[in-house]
């Protein structure tokens, strides 16, 4: 188990007092990233005030907790993660703050695990970025509705209605992106980071590669090489860059090529992509735009 600071062990004590710090008559929810929080807040309805626990802009495979993050946490009922070891902290402290919190793994709930450590990113099933398929993630909604109806059984109705509108609200964004990228299918992705394979995977388009395959380790001048000749061999026409990595590399590459520099964001939160629906269709469109015809 991580060893949490001491300032964070002082803050989970003191967050226990702060427990009853919510709204009167709403529970409280947590999910580590903001996609999951907004597909828990679909499912759980007016009598619940679901938080995020990653601020948007950070990179969650970097995160380390704080003691402001732990009092946003410290009051929920129930904590919802990614899984497939993207955000194993959560359980870690939820069990060192000894939270009375239920732990539900989105991931592990659709099928996606990854035991054993490594890296599994783009390996479908144990790379953890499941959430970028609308698919996954409205399989995710009926799992995580019986949770809540396990911790209010009064409600259960309620928490299955919204998880059965909201699969059928998330299919049919599928549909929808499915046409807004058709004029791109086949087209390789080269990404700050390897987050994208599931979006490729339903897509059509190709994972072609990423600038930091090791999150939180910079490229090295070996790495942009060799995403250099596949950018040039497979006539790339741009390098998709991420709001929580670092833009340098990418502007590298993107000069020595003579290509664009794209913003996609697996992770929104922010203006013009804080809901799951509204992430989705800015990375759509920005793909769509990126490989399109210059």
């Amino acid at each position: 188990m991580r060893k949490f600071s001491r300032a964070l062990l002082i803050a989970c004590l003191g967050a226990t007092a702060a427990r009853g710090e919510t709204v009167p008559g709403r529970r409280v929810a947590a999910a580590t990233i903001a996609p999951l929080a907004s597909l828990t807040a679909t499912v759980a309805g007016p009598g619940w005030e679901v938080r995020t626990v990653i601020p948007p802009g950070t990179s969650p495979h970097v995160f380390e907790p704080a003691p402001r993050d732990v009092k946003r946490f410290a009051p929920a009922r129930l904590v919802v993660t990614v899984g497939a070891g993207y955000d194993d902290w959560a359980g870690k402290l939820v069990a060192a703050c000894a939270s009375d919190a239920v732990l539900h793994d989105a991931g592990r709930s659709v099928g996606v695990v990854s035991e054993g450590g490594g890296d599994h990113d783009g390996e479908i099933g144990r790379d953890p970025h499941w959430w970028l398929s609308p698919k996954l993630a409205a399989r995710a909604l009926t799992p995580l509705a019986e949770r809540f109806a396990r911790l209010d059984p009064a409600g259960a109705a309620g928490y299955r209605m919204r998880a059965r509108d909201g699969e059928a609200a998330l299919l049919a964004l599928d549909a929808e992106l499915t046409a807004l990228l058709a004029p791109v299918k086949g087209r390789p992705i080269v990404g700050a980071h390897n987050s994208w394979a599931y979006f490729a995977a339903e897509y059509g388009l190709e994972n072609g590669g990423a600038i930091e395959t090791v999150p939180g380790r910079e490229p090295s001048p070996r790495d942009i090489k060799r995403l250099l000749d596949l950018v040039r061999g497979r006539n790339v026409r741009a390098v998709f860059a991420e709001p929580q990595f670092p833009p340098a590399a990418a502007r590298i590459l993107a000069s020595d090529a003579g290509i664009r520099v794209v913003l996609v964001d697996a992770i929104g939160g922010v203006p013009g992509r804080a809901d799951y629906a509204a992430m989705l269709r800015f990375d759509a469109r920005a793909f769509r735009d990126g490989l399109g015809t210059p």
